[in-house]
């Protein structure tokens, strides 16, 4: 049963590390949108937020039974990173929001 709660654990940090490609994706391409737009430098948000995500695979990965706080920890950090990409995505992204509310408005 202990071999599941590894697999288990090391496939938790296997998705945060596909979490933080994903935040590492979308800082490219709204860095590139902000260039062209004229937007603040938002994109370091994202890279707040790869930082913080992978603290968090790190400290779930490494984290052991005897101590059932550091997987807590751990999904805190998962959650604060995925906080700061959030923040960085409305700001880049946030006009195709209220460009799509006033298409279906009119």
């Amino acid at each position: 049963m202990s071999v599941f709660f590894d697999l288990l654990r090391l496939g938790s940090s296997f998705e945060i590390i596909m979490f933080t490609l994903v935040l590492y994706f979308l800082s490219i391409l709204s860095k590139r949108l902000g260039e062209v737009m004229g937007i603040k430098k938002y994109y370091y948000l994202y890279h707040i937020g790869m930082f913080f995500m992978l603290l968090g695979s790190i400290i779930m990965a490494l984290s052991f039974e005897t101590f059932q706080k550091t997987h807590l920890v751990g999904n805190i950090f998962f959650a604060t990173g995925i906080t700061f990409g959030l923040i960085a995505t409305i700001k880049y992204w946030g006009w195709l929001i209220k460009e799509l509310i006033k298409k279906s408005n009119s």
